[in-house]
């Protein structure tokens, strides 16, 4: 019997909802502390709570990382923990939170960009790219005209190294694809946060992380935990549990809501200005969304009506 889709559904959501509020809290924490140094932290709770759970899935965590292992995983972690959160991070002390968080709004383009060049992939029909390119529309109103009109250089600075964060990604991301023919998404998620630990950690030191005043600020600890746990732990293994379940098609179109969800947290934490257009474009995400899984969901049907050998 089939679960329920809602279910990976609601749990696409609350990831999204966590990954779009690390703007916000990224924008907050990066006016205490420098980016190694905060990376080091996040990626030091999220590398704990791996270890933790690694044994729950019958993993003996000092077996993941060997021979065979360890050079795909180093550069999972160098690409997607370090590459990623020092642009991220860095990309963040220039720029707004929710203009950071439109710009992961290429993050799919990004992943397909190397999925392409690295493995050859293509989506197998090409009404299936029209709900990404809604979605896609969709944040391109986020960022509002009256926004692209107040020019700021160092916003346009911002953004650049948030492109080049996004691009990381997808680079990461193709990695990660390769990796998970021998191990499982949640065994490369760990190895690549031990390894993106240590990087940030030897980063840190250079940063004299031990004399930071942050580091006796409950506001520091707070962002740092919700970086770390929500954003990096529950949110991934939600996002990885949907794709086991859904697929990465139909999951795909989901990752659009992080700009949303970053751009309205943005005004209600952070105060930031929203335009009218991000009303439109909350319309053009959702609407992309229900049409990447609408079709899918009919293909689905039609493929079941005649019988799959794994349904039997």
């Amino acid at each position: 019997m089939t679960e329920d889709p809602r279910t990976y559904y609601i749990l696409m959501i609350v990831a999204m909802f966590f990954w779009g509020g690390s703007w916000v809290s990224a924008k907050i924490i990066v006016a205490m502390a420098p980016p190694l140094t905060i990376g080091f932290f996040r990626f030091l709770i999220a590398g704990i709570l791996f270890a933790l759970l690694l044994p729950a899935m019958d993993v003996k965590p000092w077996k993941l990382i060997n021979r065979d292992n360890v050079k795909i995983l180093f550069l999972a972690g160098l690409t997607g923990v370090f590459g990623y959160g020092v642009l991220f991070l860095t990309g963040m002390r220039f720029t707004t939170a929710a203009q950071g968080s439109i710009i992961a709004g290429f993050n799919p383009a990004s992943v397909s960009l190397f999925a392409h060049i690295i493995h050859g992939e293509r989506l197998s029909r090409r009404w299936q790219y029209s709900g990404f390119a809604l979605a896609f529309a969709g944040v391109v109103f986020v960022v509002g005209v009256q926004a692209l009109i107040d020019f700021q250089l160092e916003h346009l600075v911002g953004n650049l190294i948030i492109a080049g964060a996004m691009l990381m990604w997808g680079l990461y991301s193709s990695i990660g694809k390769e990796a998970m023919k021998t191990m499982s998404a949640t065994e490369v998620t760990a190895g690549g946060v031990v390894f993106g630990c240590v990087l940030f950690g030897l980063g840190a030191l250079t940063e004299e992380v031990w004399s930071l005043p942050a580091l006796y600020d409950p506001i520091f600890w707070i962002n740092v935990l919700y970086l770390g746990a929500l954003v990096t732990f529950v949110a991934f293994l939600f996002y990885f549990e949907s794709i086991k379940n859904l697929g990465a098609t139909r999951t795909g179109g989901f990752i659009n809501l992080v700009p949303v969800f970053g751009t309205m947290l943005s005004v209600l934490i952070l105060h930031e200005q929203i335009y009218w257009t991000f009303v439109l474009g909350i319309a053009l995400v959702i609407l992309g969304i229900v049409t990447i899984n609408l079709q899918t969901r009919n293909a689905q049907r039609a493929a079941d009506s005649a019988g799959h050998p794994e349904d039997r």
